[in-house]
């Protein structure tokens, strides 16, 4: 039986990588939000935790930061802050996806999910940091490939986690699946931007569905791209070969 899952799991992240899934973003997109509707009592509940986190890091950093007369600012020991930041926000964001996928399973979750990665903390905020550079050196560069690289990179977390891959390789294959679909799945990304736009119109009350829809997609496209549960088999042979890209 376990031979017959590896089976299984490979054939569907080889298929994907060949560009053999039939993306369909329309029904992805009403199957996650199915699945938010499903799923939203814990999917809320650990976005406001992650939204208070991030009010209590602002309240601490406010300290080291100082106005100046032409209503400029500067932070004090910023690149400090900014990794301690990443440090505590990596693995409870990668939490938040994991649910995604493992809703996209068909498994339950709860609130304390979101903690679950805790111990990964290293690694996941590793795998962070070198995404955030990554991207601000596309952005540096032009803004499109910075936008490029933000989205490619969506699934590393998720593979640090799920496939306990590497930094480098989740990244590296996490950008494999999103070149095999970049058109598609832009799309879905441009869609989410979108929702996220209207937010401030909406007094901020549309992040209530939208923020936990958002992690839903991204779990369920690495659900149906990737594939996960205890299998690794595939993450295993792809981890031997993490200093190949197809771009």
């Amino acid at each position: 039986m376990p031979e017959h899952q590896d089976s299984q799991q490979e054939s569907r992240l080889e298929r994907s990588l060949k560009g053999g899934y039939q993306f369909d973003a329309k029904a992805l997109f009403m199957k996650a939000n199915q699945l938010t509707k499903a799923n939203f009592a814990s999917l809320f509940q650990a976005c406001l935790m992650i939204l208070l986190v991030f009010v209590v890091m602002g309240a601490i950093t406010q300290q080291y930061i100082t106005v100046n007369e032409d209503n400029t600012f500067t932070i004090e020991h910023q690149s400090i802050i900014e990794i301690v930041v990443v440090f505590i926000v990596a693995p409870l964001i990668s939490g938040l996806y994991m649910m995604g996928a493992l809703h996209a399973r068909g498994i339950k979750t709860t609130v304390f999910s979101v903690f679950k990665y805790i111990p990964l903390i290293f690694v996941l905020a590793l795998t962070q940091l070198v995404n955030s550079i990554i991207v601000q050196l596309g952005l540096v560069l032009l803004i499109v490939p910075g936008v490029y690289l933000w989205m490619a990179t969506s699934f590393s977390l998720l593979l640090v986690v799920d496939k306990s891959l590497t930094p480098l390789s989740a990244i590296i294959l996490s950008c494999k699946v999103f070149n095999a679909y970049w058109y598609q799945l832009t799309g879905l990304f441009l869609v989410m931007a979108v929702l996220f736009v209207t937010v401030p119109f909406t007094l901020g009350l549309s992040l209530i569905w939208i923020m936990p829809l958002y992690f839903s997609l991204v779990g369920l496209l690495y659900e149906e791209l990737i594939g996960g549960g205890e299998v690794r088999t595939e993450a295993k042979t792809l981890n031997k070969n993490e200093s190949s890209f197809d771009a």
